[in-house]
């Protein structure tokens, strides 16, 4: 071995030793560019549009390999766009779930103990006695087949894009139950291409009967005792479809667009959930008291003094509180 100088330990060493002298080269082993291809390929497994673009790229030369990068990127994100593309069109529900949303949501507009009708029941805080949330709920109570039927696939996922295309899809159907509930409540009073009035608007008992009537789906229609007996006996119900009605002819005659009607009635359910079980009774009275007033002396529509259909306010009931009910309420 060579000496060290302790003068200057930290110069260069002399490497070589002549024991290892003789020791062979390497050999050095020689992969070619198809052969690098196909070893990735078959790890990364390349879709074919992926590979053509990859093994493209790879065997340019390296002054071409600039330009090379740039389009090879380039082509990337078009086929990403392409996939974006396919991935967005539209999930087309088919009539087993259609059906499934119309039948619940007819039964849960038949339940005076609904919290809310619109499709915006955020806006206050979730309610889950909703018409949205319940129909969302009863959906997702179903099998995880079911699902797999008759839901968008990348809905199952989570996808942002499924699930608000879903919850768009959903609300559709939701506004066009709430639209036949419209049309029941506003009966020969709402005249279209369509529909025509026939006669007097309907008091609060054939209100109720016609609601009950049709409002259930096609196979669960009440029998006619059965009928009677709700008319009769939910006072609940009377109560929440003769104020539905006097908002919905407000909206109707007065053509408001301030707000959604549905909202509107929202609101006022939200206002009573909170208000003293004398309040209420208050409520129900004007309400009972107006209905009567406008419907209940067999008058057509066209006869009906436009200035009458209106809405007990807030105020007038707080105005109420001051006197005395009729000792059947």
């Amino acid at each position: 071995m060579n000496d060290i100088d302790p003068n200057n330990m930290f110069s260069p060493l002399n490497l070589a030793d002549a024991n290892m002298n003789n020791r062979s080269a390497p050999v050095e082993v020689v992969i070619t560019i198809d052969q690098l291809c196909t070893s990735l390929q078959s790890e990364l497994k390349l879709d074919p549009d992926h590979l053509k673009i990859a093994l493209s790229a790879s065997k340019c030369t390296p002054e071409a390999r600039h330009a090379s990068i740039i389009f090879l990127n380039a082509a990337f994100h078009q086929l990403s766009m392409k996939s974006l593309d396919v991935g967005s069109t539209p999930h087309v529900f088919d009539d087993r779930f259609r059906d499934f949303v119309r039948v619940h949501a007819r039964m849960y507009l038949l339940d005076p103990t609904l919290e809310a009708y619109s499709n915006n029941p955020l806006r206050n805080g979730a309610l889950p006695r909703s018409l949205y949330f319940l129909t969302l709920d009863a959906i997702d109570q179903q099998s995880d087949e079911w699902k797999e039927d008759h839901l968008a696939p990348g809905q199952l996922n989570d996808d942002p894009v499924a699930l608000d295309a879903y919850r768009e899809a959903l609300g559709e159907l939701l506004k066009h139950q709430r639209s036949n509930l419209r049309t029941l409540l506003l009966a020969n009073i709402l005249e279209t291409q369509r529909i025509s009035i026939k006669g007097s608007v309907p008091n609060q008992q054939e209100l109720l009967t016609s609601i009950y009537q049709e409002l259930p789906p096609r196979n669960d229609k009440m029998t006619t005792v059965k009928i009677q007996a709700q008319v009769t006996q939910n006072w609940a119900m009377r109560l929440r479809m003769c104020y539905a009605r006097l908002v919905m002819v407000h909206y109707y005659v007065h053509k408001s667009r301030k707000t959604s009607q549905w909202l509107e009635i929202d609101e006022r359910l939200a206002t009573l959930r909170t208000s003293s079980r004398e309040f209420q009774k208050h409520h129900a009275h004007l309400v009972f008291q107006k209905d009567q007033e406008l419907f209940s002396k067999k008058l057509n529509f066209s006869d009906i003094p436009k200035e009458n259909f209106t809405v007990p306010t807030l105020d007038a009931v707080r105005i109420s509180l001051a006197s005395p009910l009729p000792l059947n309420l």
